[in-house]
Protein backbone atom coordinates (compact mmCIF):
# COMPACT_ATOMS: atom_id res chain seq x y z
CA UNK A 1 0.00 0.00 0.00
CA UNK A 2 1.52 3.72 -1.12
CA UNK A 3 1.84 6.51 1.70
CA UNK A 4 -0.81 8.32 0.09
CA UNK A 5 -3.46 5.84 0.47
CA UNK A 6 -2.10 4.76 4.00
CA UNK A 7 -2.34 8.99 4.98
CA UNK A 8 -6.06 8.69 3.83
CA UNK A 9 -7.19 5.36 5.40
CA UNK A 10 -5.59 7.06 9.11
CA UNK A 11 -7.22 9.93 8.60
CA UNK A 12 -10.77 9.21 8.25
CA UNK A 13 -10.34 6.72 11.05
CA UNK A 14 -9.10 9.87 13.04
CA UNK A 15 -11.98 11.65 11.78
CA UNK A 16 -14.46 8.95 12.10
CA UNK A 17 -13.38 9.32 16.34
CA UNK A 18 -13.33 12.96 16.36
CA UNK A 19 -16.74 13.18 15.00
CA UNK A 20 -18.06 10.07 17.64
CA UNK A 21 -16.11 12.24 20.39
CA UNK A 22 -17.74 15.32 19.76
CA UNK A 23 -20.98 13.48 20.04
CA UNK A 24 -20.58 12.08 22.71
CA UNK A 25 -19.59 15.43 24.65
CA UNK A 26 -22.99 17.03 23.64
CA UNK A 27 -24.93 13.92 24.36
CA UNK A 28 -26.90 13.08 27.49
CA UNK A 29 -24.52 10.31 28.65
CA UNK A 30 -23.58 10.05 32.42
CA UNK A 31 -20.57 12.00 33.21
CA UNK A 32 -18.37 8.84 34.19
CA UNK A 33 -19.42 7.71 30.87
CA UNK A 34 -18.37 10.40 28.76
CA UNK A 35 -14.84 10.89 30.31
CA UNK A 36 -14.25 6.87 29.39
CA UNK A 37 -15.50 7.21 26.07
CA UNK A 38 -13.42 10.66 25.27
CA UNK A 39 -10.69 9.15 27.03
CA UNK A 40 -10.81 5.70 24.29
CA UNK A 41 -11.43 8.29 21.61
CA UNK A 42 -7.69 10.36 22.35
CA UNK A 43 -5.63 6.92 23.12
CA UNK A 44 -6.80 6.08 19.74
CA UNK A 45 -5.89 8.75 17.98
CA UNK A 46 -2.96 8.92 19.33
CA UNK A 47 -2.00 5.24 18.48
CA UNK A 48 -3.14 5.94 15.20
CA UNK A 49 -1.05 9.01 14.26
CA UNK A 50 2.14 7.45 15.80
CA UNK A 51 0.68 4.36 13.75
CA UNK A 52 1.11 6.17 10.33
CA UNK A 53 4.17 8.03 11.10
CA UNK A 54 5.69 4.30 11.36
CA UNK A 55 4.08 2.78 8.59
CA UNK A 56 4.89 5.58 6.11
CA UNK A 57 8.61 5.64 7.36
CA UNK A 58 8.73 1.99 6.39
CA UNK A 59 8.77 0.90 10.58
CA UNK A 60 12.72 1.28 10.71
CA UNK A 61 12.07 3.39 13.65
CA UNK A 62 12.72 1.53 16.81
CA UNK A 63 10.93 4.36 19.02
CA UNK A 64 8.12 4.94 16.61
CA UNK A 65 8.07 1.18 16.81
CA UNK A 66 8.12 1.38 20.67
CA UNK A 67 5.36 3.95 20.59
CA UNK A 68 3.22 1.97 19.00
CA UNK A 69 3.76 -0.65 21.29
CA UNK A 70 2.73 1.26 23.97
CA UNK A 71 -0.39 3.34 23.08
CA UNK A 72 -2.12 0.27 21.45
CA UNK A 73 -1.42 -0.95 25.24
CA UNK A 74 -3.27 1.97 26.17
CA UNK A 75 -6.01 1.79 23.84
CA UNK A 76 -6.40 -1.84 25.34
CA UNK A 77 -6.81 -0.35 29.03
CA UNK A 78 -8.99 2.83 27.83
CA UNK A 79 -11.70 -0.32 26.05
CA UNK A 80 -11.63 -1.74 29.51
CA UNK A 81 -12.04 0.95 31.70
CA UNK A 82 -14.81 1.95 29.57
CA UNK A 83 -16.55 -1.24 29.88
CA UNK A 84 -16.29 -1.33 33.85
CA UNK A 85 -18.09 2.23 33.69
CA UNK A 86 -20.66 1.05 31.44
CA UNK A 87 -21.06 -2.02 33.60
CA UNK A 88 -20.92 0.67 36.95
CA UNK A 89 -17.96 -1.89 38.23
CA UNK A 90 -16.68 0.09 41.14
CA UNK A 91 -13.34 -0.24 42.92
CA UNK A 92 -13.85 0.61 46.19
CA UNK A 93 -9.95 -0.08 47.15
CA UNK A 94 -6.79 1.00 45.66
CA UNK A 95 -5.40 -2.62 45.37
CA UNK A 96 -8.26 -3.34 43.10
CA UNK A 97 -7.15 -0.28 40.73
CA UNK A 98 -3.40 -1.30 40.72
CA UNK A 99 -4.21 -5.24 40.25
CA UNK A 100 -6.52 -3.88 37.08
CA UNK A 101 -3.28 -1.72 35.78
CA UNK A 102 -1.09 -4.75 35.89
CA UNK A 103 -1.02 -5.61 32.39
CA UNK A 104 -0.18 -2.00 31.52
CA UNK A 105 2.72 -1.90 33.94
CA UNK A 106 3.77 -5.36 32.25
CA UNK A 107 4.06 -3.98 28.87
CA UNK A 108 5.56 -0.94 29.92
CA UNK A 109 8.60 -2.74 31.45
CA UNK A 110 8.46 -4.93 29.09
CA UNK A 111 8.99 -2.59 26.56
CA UNK A 112 11.88 -0.79 28.93
CA UNK A 113 13.62 -4.25 28.72
CA UNK A 114 13.18 -4.26 24.67
CA UNK A 115 15.43 -1.51 24.52
CA UNK A 116 18.58 -3.44 25.93
CA UNK A 117 17.60 -6.80 24.54
CA UNK A 118 15.15 -6.87 21.30
CA UNK A 119 12.93 -9.31 23.96
CA UNK A 120 10.09 -8.45 22.27
CA UNK A 121 10.90 -7.19 18.97
CA UNK A 122 13.94 -6.51 16.89
CA UNK A 123 14.00 -4.08 13.19
CA UNK A 124 16.73 -6.00 11.32
CA UNK A 125 19.51 -4.62 9.08
CA UNK A 126 16.80 -4.14 6.25
CA UNK A 127 14.15 -2.15 8.36
CA UNK A 128 12.09 -5.84 8.36
CA UNK A 129 10.23 -6.70 12.05
CA UNK A 130 11.34 -9.74 13.69
CA UNK A 131 9.31 -10.72 16.51
CA UNK A 132 11.40 -11.40 20.18
CA UNK A 133 10.79 -14.53 22.10
CA UNK A 134 8.68 -12.45 24.74
CA UNK A 135 5.90 -10.76 21.81
CA UNK A 136 3.82 -13.11 22.05
CA UNK A 137 3.80 -12.65 25.93
CA UNK A 138 2.91 -9.11 25.30
CA UNK A 139 0.32 -9.43 22.99
CA UNK A 140 -1.73 -12.30 25.72
CA UNK A 141 -1.06 -9.42 28.15
CA UNK A 142 -2.91 -6.77 26.59
CA UNK A 143 -5.32 -9.27 25.07
CA UNK A 144 -6.53 -10.29 28.98
CA UNK A 145 -8.22 -6.48 28.80
CA UNK A 146 -10.29 -7.56 25.87
CA UNK A 147 -11.01 -10.99 27.13
CA UNK A 148 -12.25 -10.09 30.82
CA UNK A 149 -13.71 -7.49 29.04
CA UNK A 150 -16.00 -9.44 26.93
CA UNK A 151 -16.65 -11.81 30.04
CA UNK A 152 -17.72 -9.35 32.19
CA UNK A 153 -20.07 -7.79 29.66
CA UNK A 154 -21.90 -11.17 29.30
CA UNK A 155 -22.00 -12.52 32.49
CA UNK A 156 -23.66 -8.93 33.61
CA UNK A 157 -25.73 -9.41 30.27
CA UNK A 158 -26.77 -12.68 31.71
CA UNK A 159 -27.84 -11.52 35.48
CA UNK A 160 -29.71 -8.31 33.87
CA UNK A 161 -33.02 -7.77 35.27
CA UNK A 162 -34.64 -5.86 32.43
CA UNK A 163 -34.33 -6.06 29.03
CA UNK A 164 -32.69 -2.94 27.90
CA UNK A 165 -29.58 -3.78 29.98
CA UNK A 166 -29.15 -7.05 28.43
CA UNK A 167 -29.21 -6.08 25.19
CA UNK A 168 -26.46 -3.00 26.03
CA UNK A 169 -24.20 -5.67 27.38
CA UNK A 170 -24.66 -8.17 24.73
CA UNK A 171 -23.67 -5.57 22.86
CA UNK A 172 -20.36 -4.65 24.99
CA UNK A 173 -19.40 -8.20 24.79
CA UNK A 174 -19.96 -8.94 21.19
CA UNK A 175 -17.65 -5.61 20.54
CA UNK A 176 -14.95 -6.65 23.21
CA UNK A 177 -14.32 -9.91 21.48
CA UNK A 178 -14.16 -8.60 18.28
CA UNK A 179 -11.53 -6.04 19.12
CA UNK A 180 -9.63 -9.26 19.86
CA UNK A 181 -10.44 -10.84 16.57
CA UNK A 182 -9.03 -7.38 14.89
CA UNK A 183 -5.81 -6.79 17.21
CA UNK A 184 -4.98 -11.06 15.75
CA UNK A 185 -5.43 -10.22 12.58
CA UNK A 186 -3.24 -7.34 12.90
CA UNK A 187 -0.16 -9.61 13.94
CA UNK A 188 -0.98 -11.56 10.27
CA UNK A 189 -1.27 -8.50 7.94
CA UNK A 190 1.06 -6.23 9.50
CA UNK A 191 1.30 -3.98 6.43
CA UNK A 192 -2.31 -3.59 6.60
CA UNK A 193 -3.72 -0.84 8.85
CA UNK A 194 -6.29 -3.40 10.23
CA UNK A 195 -6.74 -2.57 13.87
CA UNK A 196 -6.97 1.23 12.96
CA UNK A 197 -10.24 0.16 10.17
CA UNK A 198 -11.48 -2.43 12.57
CA UNK A 199 -11.35 -0.67 16.10
CA UNK A 200 -12.98 2.81 14.06
CA UNK A 201 -15.84 0.71 12.76
CA UNK A 202 -16.16 -1.32 15.69
CA UNK A 203 -16.38 1.40 17.69
CA UNK A 204 -18.81 3.36 15.36
CA UNK A 205 -21.15 0.57 15.14
CA UNK A 206 -21.12 0.52 19.02
CA UNK A 207 -21.65 4.12 19.60
CA UNK A 208 -24.92 3.75 16.85
CA UNK A 209 -26.42 0.44 18.57
CA UNK A 210 -25.79 2.26 22.02
CA UNK A 211 -27.34 5.78 21.21
CA UNK A 212 -30.59 3.52 19.41
CA UNK A 213 -30.61 1.72 23.26
CA UNK A 214 -30.95 4.80 24.74
CA UNK A 215 -33.05 6.46 22.37
CA UNK A 216 -35.72 4.10 23.12
CA UNK A 217 -35.70 4.51 26.89
CA UNK A 218 -38.23 6.58 28.94
CA UNK A 219 -36.51 9.47 30.32
CA UNK A 220 -38.89 9.74 33.35
CA UNK A 221 -39.27 5.86 34.54
CA UNK A 222 -35.51 4.79 32.68
CA UNK A 223 -38.54 2.17 31.16
CA UNK A 224 -38.61 1.07 27.73
CA UNK A 225 -40.55 3.78 25.70
CA UNK A 226 -43.72 3.27 23.45
CA UNK A 227 -41.67 2.47 20.19
CA UNK A 228 -39.29 0.16 21.84
CA UNK A 229 -42.52 -1.70 23.63
CA UNK A 230 -43.96 -1.95 19.98
CA UNK A 231 -40.93 -3.86 18.12
CA UNK A 232 -40.80 -6.33 21.05
CA UNK A 233 -44.45 -7.19 21.05
CA UNK A 234 -43.48 -7.55 16.75
CA UNK A 235 -40.91 -9.82 17.67
CA UNK A 236 -42.87 -11.46 20.39
CA UNK A 237 -46.01 -12.51 18.27
CA UNK A 238 -43.67 -13.38 15.33
CA UNK A 239 -42.06 -15.89 17.72
CA UNK A 240 -45.00 -17.41 18.45
CA UNK A 241 -44.25 -18.19 22.12
CA UNK A 242 -47.22 -20.00 24.07
CA UNK A 243 -45.95 -19.32 27.61
CA UNK A 244 -46.54 -15.66 27.03
CA UNK A 245 -48.84 -13.05 29.00
CA UNK A 246 -49.24 -9.40 27.46
CA UNK A 247 -50.04 -7.33 31.26
CA UNK A 248 -51.29 -3.98 30.88
CA UNK A 249 -51.60 -1.40 33.80
CA UNK A 250 -53.02 1.41 34.61
CA UNK A 251 -52.19 3.87 38.31
CA UNK A 252 -55.67 4.12 39.68
CA UNK A 253 -57.25 7.58 40.16
CA UNK A 254 -54.07 9.29 38.94
CA UNK A 255 -55.64 12.22 37.47
CA UNK A 256 -56.75 13.02 40.72
CA UNK A 257 -53.46 12.84 42.06
CA UNK A 258 -51.87 15.18 39.82
CA UNK A 259 -54.62 18.01 40.48
CA UNK A 260 -54.68 17.57 44.13
CA UNK A 261 -50.63 16.93 44.61
CA UNK A 262 -48.71 18.87 41.42
CA UNK A 263 -47.64 17.10 38.53
CA UNK A 264 -44.32 16.76 40.39
CA UNK A 265 -45.77 14.11 42.60
CA UNK A 266 -47.17 12.53 39.89
CA UNK A 267 -44.07 12.09 38.62
CA UNK A 268 -42.06 10.92 41.72
CA UNK A 269 -45.25 8.59 42.11
CA UNK A 270 -44.54 6.91 38.24
CA UNK A 271 -41.07 6.76 39.13
CA UNK A 272 -41.64 4.54 42.24
CA UNK A 273 -43.86 2.10 40.73
CA UNK A 274 -41.26 1.69 37.62
CA UNK A 275 -39.23 0.45 40.05
CA UNK A 276 -41.75 -1.50 41.77
CA UNK A 277 -41.97 -3.13 38.64
CA UNK A 278 -38.35 -3.92 38.30
CA UNK A 279 -38.60 -5.27 41.45
CA UNK A 280 -41.61 -7.45 40.91
CA UNK A 281 -40.04 -8.83 37.28
CA UNK A 282 -37.99 -11.57 39.12
CA UNK A 283 -37.73 -13.64 35.38
CA UNK A 284 -34.78 -12.64 33.45
CA UNK A 285 -36.61 -12.40 30.21
CA UNK A 286 -39.34 -9.71 31.73
CA UNK A 287 -40.28 -7.04 29.27
CA UNK A 288 -41.08 -3.88 30.50
CA UNK A 289 -42.08 -0.42 29.08
CA UNK A 290 -43.92 2.88 29.87
CA UNK A 291 -46.87 3.26 27.19
CA UNK A 292 -47.64 6.58 28.02
CA UNK A 293 -48.85 8.76 30.80
CA UNK A 294 -49.85 6.67 33.82
CA UNK A 295 -49.76 3.43 31.69
CA UNK A 296 -47.11 0.83 32.00
CA UNK A 297 -47.06 -2.83 30.11
CA UNK A 298 -45.01 -6.13 31.07
CA UNK A 299 -44.46 -8.87 28.69
CA UNK A 300 -43.98 -11.62 31.31
CA UNK A 301 -42.54 -15.21 29.95
CA UNK A 302 -43.47 -17.66 32.96
CA UNK A 303 -45.88 -20.12 34.69
CA UNK A 304 -46.69 -17.68 37.72
CA UNK A 305 -48.78 -14.53 36.30
CA UNK A 306 -50.63 -14.60 39.06
CA UNK A 307 -47.57 -14.05 41.65
CA UNK A 308 -46.49 -11.78 39.64
CA UNK A 309 -49.67 -9.34 40.10
CA UNK A 310 -49.52 -10.53 43.72
CA UNK A 311 -45.91 -9.26 44.07
CA UNK A 312 -46.60 -5.56 41.95
CA UNK A 313 -49.62 -5.38 44.16
CA UNK A 314 -47.74 -6.14 47.38
CA UNK A 315 -44.86 -3.59 46.13
CA UNK A 316 -46.73 -1.13 45.20
CA UNK A 317 -48.57 -0.47 48.44
CA UNK A 318 -45.63 -0.52 50.35
CA UNK A 319 -45.07 3.14 49.08
CA UNK A 320 -45.05 5.76 51.30
CA UNK A 321 -46.81 8.82 49.41
CA UNK A 322 -49.72 11.35 50.70
CA UNK A 323 -51.99 9.28 49.18
CA UNK A 324 -52.73 5.64 48.42
CA UNK A 325 -51.32 4.05 45.39
CA UNK A 326 -52.20 0.90 43.60
CA UNK A 327 -52.52 -0.17 39.83
CA UNK A 328 -55.54 -2.06 37.71
CA UNK A 329 -53.61 -4.79 35.56
CA UNK A 330 -55.55 -6.12 32.49
CA UNK A 331 -53.89 -9.94 31.43
CA UNK A 332 -54.25 -11.42 28.35
CA UNK A 333 -52.25 -14.55 27.73
CA UNK A 334 -50.37 -15.34 23.72
CA UNK A 335 -52.61 -18.01 21.64
CA UNK A 336 -52.25 -19.02 18.02
CA UNK A 337 -55.13 -17.10 17.08
CA UNK A 338 -53.38 -13.63 17.66
CA UNK A 339 -51.18 -12.69 14.57
CA UNK A 340 -50.61 -9.08 15.19
CA UNK A 341 -49.48 -7.53 17.99
CA UNK A 342 -52.37 -5.08 18.08
CA UNK A 343 -54.64 -7.87 18.42
CA UNK A 344 -52.63 -9.06 21.33
CA UNK A 345 -52.84 -5.33 23.31
CA UNK A 346 -56.41 -4.68 22.78
CA UNK A 347 -57.05 -8.20 24.60
CA UNK A 348 -54.99 -7.15 27.17
CA UNK A 349 -56.61 -3.68 27.56
CA UNK A 350 -60.22 -4.97 27.65
CA UNK A 351 -58.70 -6.81 30.70
CA UNK A 352 -57.88 -3.49 31.86
CA UNK A 353 -60.92 -2.04 30.99
CA UNK A 354 -63.40 -4.69 33.06
CA UNK A 355 -60.28 -4.42 35.97
CA UNK A 356 -61.35 -0.36 35.85
CA UNK A 357 -64.88 -0.26 35.60
CA UNK A 358 -65.15 -2.70 38.95
CA UNK A 359 -62.71 -0.58 40.64
CA UNK A 360 -65.44 2.52 39.69
CA UNK A 361 -68.39 -0.01 40.70
CA UNK A 362 -67.09 -0.02 44.03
Amino acid sequence: MNEILFAEIYYICVAIMLILGFKTYHSMMKNSQKVSFLAVVLVHILYFQTDLVRMTTNGQDLFLNEMCFLFFSLCTLSWFNYIQTMLEVHYVKKSQTLFAMIPVFASVVLLLVNTLNGCLFQIDSYGNFQEGPLYILYVFINDLYFMVGAYQAYVYSCKAKNYQQKKSNQILAIYMGSLLLIGTMQDFFRDIPVFCVGTSLSILIVYISLEEQMISIDPLTQLNNRNRMEQHLFECVRSQDLNMYLLVLDVNRFKKINDKYGHTQGDLALKAIANCLKESCIEKNDFIARYGGDEFVIVYKGNDVEGLCQRIHAYIRKLSFPFDLDVSIGCAPYHKDIHKWNDWFIEADKQLYNEKKKLKDR
